[in-house]
C-alpha cells in the first residue's frame, strides 16, 4: 500500500511516500479502506517528536480518518466490510490501510460525506467536550474563542452558538473573522488589536467572557486573563502559538477564575494509562449527536485545503504557515 512513513524525529519534511506492506489486524480491531486524513498543528508536533506521545519508530503518521471498512477482527461486532466510517487512531492514518480499535470508530449516516466526516471525530469531538464536558457551558453565557477559523476553532464557534452562547470570535485577519461570523460568531476581535481584554469587556458590558476557548496559549493568554469575567473558566486547548504560558496565580485568585486543562487524548486512550474502553460509551454517545447535526446541516465542516497523499509537504505547509481555514485534508482514497 501507499503511506508515508516516519523514521525519524525529522519534521514533515523528512516524511517518505512509499509503498509498504498494510498493518496487522490485531484483536478488538478494524481494518479500514482510508479516503480522507486530516493535518493539524499536533501532527507537526508528533513527526518533530515534540508532542508528548511518540510512537514506535518507524510509523505511519496521522490520527483522524473517514474510510469504508475492509475488515474486522473475529472478536468485532457491530460493524462489517463496507460499512462507512470515521475513527481516532494511535497512527496509521496518512496510508492506503489503517487500522482502528472498535471503541474509537464511529458509523458514518448516509448523507455525510467521507470528506466531511473526516474532520468530525477530533475537530468536533475537542470543541464539544471541552465545551460541553469540562466547561460546562449554559445558554446566555459569552463564549470567547481564540483561534476562531482554525481547525478546533470554528467548530467551537458553531457548536456554543448552537448551545445558545453569545459568541465572540478572535482571529489574525478580517477574512478569518468573516468566516467566524458565518458560522455564528455574533462579534469578531483581531488578537492584534490593543488592549484586547478591555474590547472584551466593553463587548459584554463590562464584566468579561463567561468561558474561554483557548487552542493559541502565548502572549494571548495575558488578553484573556484580563477580558475572563469574575467566576470565568478558561479552557486550555493547546498552544499554536508555541509558546506556553505562564499563569499568574494572583488574578486567578482575585477574580475567582478557574483554567481548565483539556486533553481529548485521555478520552481516545492516548494517555499512559488507556481508558478508551472506559469512555467509549459517551464518546459514541456524542459522535452520534455531531454526525446527527452534520446530516441536519447545523454545522458546517469546513476545510479550506485538501491535497492528495503524495503532495503531503503542501498539506503540512498550510497548517505550518497557518494561513488554512477550518481542518486540512490529505485524500488518500477519495468517496
Amino acid at each position: 500500500m501507499k503511506a508515508l512513513l516516519c523514521e525519524g524525529w525529522n519534521g514533515y519534511r523528512g516524511l517518505k511516500f512509499v509503498d509498504t506492506q498494510p498493518p496487522a489486524l490485531p484483536a478488538g480491531c478494524v481494518r479500514i479502506a482510508v479516503a480522507y486524513s486530516t493535518v493539524s498543528f499536533g501532527q507537526l508536533l508528533v513527526v518533530a517528536g515534540k508532542y508528548q506521545r511518540k510512537p514506535p519508530l518507524p510509523f505511519v503518521p496521522g490520527t483522524e480518518i473517514s474510510g469504508v471498512i475492509l475488515e474486522t477482527a473475529p472478536d468485532v461486532s457491530g460493524f462489517k466490510p463496507g460499512d462507512r466510517v470515521a475513527a481516532s487512531l494511535d497512527w496509521g492514518g496518512y496510508g492506503e490501510q489503517a487500522i482502528a480499535t472498535v471503541e474509537t470508530v464511529w458509523h458514518v449516516p448516509d448523507g455525510v460525506g467521507l470528506k466531511d466526516a473526516a474532520t468530525i471525530p477530533l475537530t468536533y469531538g475537542t470543541a464539544y467536550a471541552a465545551l460541553h464536558w469540562r466547561g460546562g457551558l449554559v445558554p446566555g453565557q459569552t463564549l470567547l474563542v481564540h483561534g476562531a477559523a482554525g481547525g478546533v476553532g470554528l467548530p467551537a464557534v458553531e457548536l456554543g452558538t448552537l448551545a445558545g452562547a453569545r459568541v465572540l470570535a478572535v482571529g489574525s485577519s478580517q477574512e478569518r473573522l468573516q468566516l467566524a461570523r458565518a458560522h455564528g460568531a455574533d462579534e469578531g476581535l483581531l488578537h492584534t488589536e490593543p488592549d484586547l481584554g478591555q474590547r472584551i469587556k466593553a463587548l459584554t458590558e463590562g464584566r468579561g467572557a463567561d468561558l474561554v476557548f483557548d487552542p493559541v496559549g502565548g502572549a494571548l493568554f495575558d488578553e484573556t486573563l484580563r477580558g475572563t469575567a469574575p467566576l470565568g473558566r478558561i479552557l486550555i486547548i493547546g498552544f499554536a502559538s508555541g509558546t506556553i504560558p505562564q499563569i499568574p496565580a494572583n488574578i486567578l485568585l482575585v477574580k475567582n477564575i478557574d483554567v481548565i486543562g483539556f486533553n481529548f487524548g485521555i478520552y481516545l486512550g492516548w494517555s499512559p494509562v488507556d481508558e478508551r474502553k472506559r469512555h467509549a460509551e459517551k464518546l459514541r454517545t456524542m459522535m452520534q449527536t455531531l454526525f446527527g447535526l452534520a446530516l441536519e446541516g447545523r454545522i458546517r465542516p469546513t476545510s479550506s485545503d485538501c491535497f492528495p497523499l503524495q503532495e503531503f509537504s503542501s498539506a503540512f505547509e498550510a497548517v505550518e504557515s497557518r494561513k488554512s481555514f477550518g481542518r486540512v485534508l490529505i485524500e488518500v482514497g477519495g468517496g
